[in-house]
């Protein structure tokens, strides 16, 4: 389980989605919350820079074998969410394991206000997260303005978005995209964050090229768990300003010097 003061990460090395799940997982208790709630990041609708499908399967037979009820929601950005759970095998999933897809972008939501927030002063929350154990699934991946895109940015996709047909969470970009990732992640934090670095995507948040790296990353902060993976990818954690928000506003751990990293193979 984390330290409070020293939160755990671990990396799996390996190939194969299920062994590296299984790996991973060992570390961390069973969820006490009945509902668990799988956020992928599909920020469209091809394979590249978006959660591969495999990814989430063996996470969701992980939790349906403790006995939980699974759903995985997703609120895309670039393209209709449905396009997306369609094209990159997401109904079929849902439909061979009986979990539920949920669409963020119209699902129903609460209001919620922080007035001590950074940018997002009011967000809409999705109800479907009241009560669930919430795991932000994201892929190891660098971006143009935020410079890795990983556990904590992923969880700009359970704002609903705009009715437009692409940038759908433009309005988190006027508000200034550091600063609402990290009031995000303030008025709901992943329960745990799992990032898919078997192959990342580099050079683009909607293109990139693939560049296998062959592991995963787990933790309970999701904060840390980021740091871990930014330092993977070559950069400086406390250098991205929306971990180094994270951190000053109480959300996790980004100084490497205060994290405690496990590695092993699957």
């Amino acid at each position: 389980m984390m330290d409070v003061q020293r939160p755990l990460v671990v990396i799996v090395r390996g190939e194969d989605a299920d062994a590296m799940v299984k790996a991973g997982l060992r570390h961390f208790g069973e969820p006490s919350q009945e509902r668990v709630v799988i956020k992928p990041n599909l920020i469209t609708n091809y394979p590249g820079p978006t959660t591969p499908v495999d990814m989430v399967e063996a996470v969701a037979k992980h939790y349906l074998a403790l006995g939980r009820e699974v759903i995985v929601a997703e609120g895309s950005g670039w393209c209709e969410t449905w396009r997306a759970f369609e094209d990159l095998g997401y109904t079929r999933l849902a439909e061979r394991y009986g979990v539920e897809l949920v669409d963020l972008n119209t699902a129903d939501y609460e209001v919620v206000e922080r007035p001590d927030a950074l940018a997002v002063k009011r967000l809409e929350l999705p109800s479907v997260l009241r009560g669930a154990y919430l795991i932000s699934l994201a892929l190891l991946k660098t971006h143009s303005l935020t410079g890795v895109s990983l556990s904590l940015k992923n969880m700009l996709g359970i704002a609903p978005g705009e009715p437009v047909e692409a940038g759908k969470k433009r309005r988190f970009h006027r508000l200034g995209i550091h600063e609402s990732i990290a009031d995000i992640c303030a008025y709901r934090k992943p329960d745990l964050a799992i990032i898919d670095g078997r192959v990342a995507c580099i050079g683009g948040e909607l293109g990139g090229r693939p560049v296998p790296y062959g592991l995963m990353v787990f933790s309970e902060d999701p904060v840390a768990a980021d740091a871990v993976g930014a330092h993977v990818l070559g950069y400086d954690p406390l250098a991205i300003r929306h971990l180094r928000l994270a951190q000053e506003m109480g959300l996790g751990v980004a100084d490497l010097d205060r994290i405690e990293v496990v590695e092993e193979e699957a």
